[in-house]
């Protein structure tokens, strides 16, 4: 099967070159021919299988023979090599388009080596510092954790879920976050979004507290908070006047009493009860976002996200499906009807 290796070699070179691109036609014809049982009538192979062991026998005769005589043997085991590399490189570049990844949709293969995304940014996440919340080789999940204890947008008819474990400080975080708002503001009608604040650093369980307090006030200021906090350099929230600040431009609620309710032994329990859930979910640094029942660790493309939403339809998958009846209704009617 040395066609199907010159069609792969000489079609790449004939990009560049009409001469490379007249045997790569050739090839094209040869392998086609083979594919649907009839017999290659170009004479490609055999000038290939000559040239090849034409230029052995001259300077090792007893190599050249014995590839000669296994010529066949020979040129079948590249090809299995290359066709094999081929479906490997076709199915990473599915998992990356699918997943953001090129190994799958498990956090373990999340975090693997993928040719589409070399330095890794798609899987990088900012580590938990807080040994109390730390958690290692654990897969991530949201499953017996209340999650009625965070922040929640509730859509008129809930058909798929989003939990969102983040935190204001961390890099990763901020890279998601617009991803985030422009996949549940295009699905806002469908999508149930939760939000875990995941304090790294035990000074900015703060704004944990002063978030609870919000929410139960006003679900429309606590978003306008959580927006402005997102959009704040990072540097600033190390300040809490800072932080403070942003509610001066909320109108709907009133300042003091916000901050005064952060400070009550009710938001230290509520806020401990919500750490209580995070050590659950197994989360070992944001963001981890969970859509549905598949979860991504490091900020995805968008895509990424929507493929697991039940609204979505898989045209990339369906094309392919389609693409490979295509190809086989073709190579059935040569095989059957064009035997020449």
């Amino acid at each position: 099967m040395i066609c199907f290796i010159a069609l792969i070699v000489f079609g790449i070179m004939g990009i560049f070159s009409a001469t490379h691109r007249k045997i790569a036609l050739e090839a094209f014809d040869c392998v086609f021919r083979k594919l649907t049982l009839r017999k290659c009538t170009t004479g490609l192979d055999t000038r290939i299988k000559s040239s090849i062991t034409g230029k052995f026998l001259r300077k090792n005769p007893q190599t050249g023979k014995l590839i000669y005589k296994h010529f066949e043997i020979i040129s079948w085991g590249f090809t299995i090599l290359l066709i094999a590399s081929m479906v490997w490189t076709g199915i990473s570049g599915y998992n990356y388009y699918v997943y953001g990844n090129c190994n799958g949709p498990s956090v373990e293969d999340q975090g693997g080596l993928c040719l589409f995304d070399p330095t890794g940014s798609n899987s990088e996440i900012t580590k938990c510092e807080d040994d109390n919340l730390e958690t290692e080789n654990s897969e991530p999940t949201i499953e017996n954790v209340d999650l009625s204890l965070f922040p929640v947008y509730q859509p008129k008819e809930s058909q798929d879920s989003l939990v969102y474990v983040g935190c204001y400080t961390c890099i990763n975080t901020r890279k998601v976050n617009p991803t985030i708002n422009e996949l549940v503001i295009t699905n806002k009608e469908t999508l149930e979004f939760t939000f875990v604040h995941l304090p790294l650093h035990k000074e900015y369980e703060y704004i944990s507290k002063l978030e609870n307090c919000l929410y139960s006030e006003s679900k429309t200021a606590f978003w306008k908070f959580h927006n402005a906090l997102m959009q704040m350099p990072i540097a600033d929230l190390d300040n809490q006047d800072n932080v403070y600040s942003v509610l001066d431009k909320i109108e709907e609620i009133d300042k003091e009493k916000i901050i005064f309710c952060s400070q009550t032994i009710q938001a230290e329990e509520l806020l401990e009860k919500q750490i209580s859930e995070i050590k659950k979910m197994n989360v070992e640094g944001t963001p981890t976002i969970f859509v549905n029942d598949q979860v991504f660790i490091g900020p995805k493309p968008l895509r990424v996200y929507e493929k697991q939403l039940s609204t979505d339809i898989d045209w990339f998958g369906y094309g392919l499906l389609g693409l490979g009846a295509l190809i086989l209704l073709t190579m059935i009617y040569f095989a059957v009807f064009k035997r020449e």
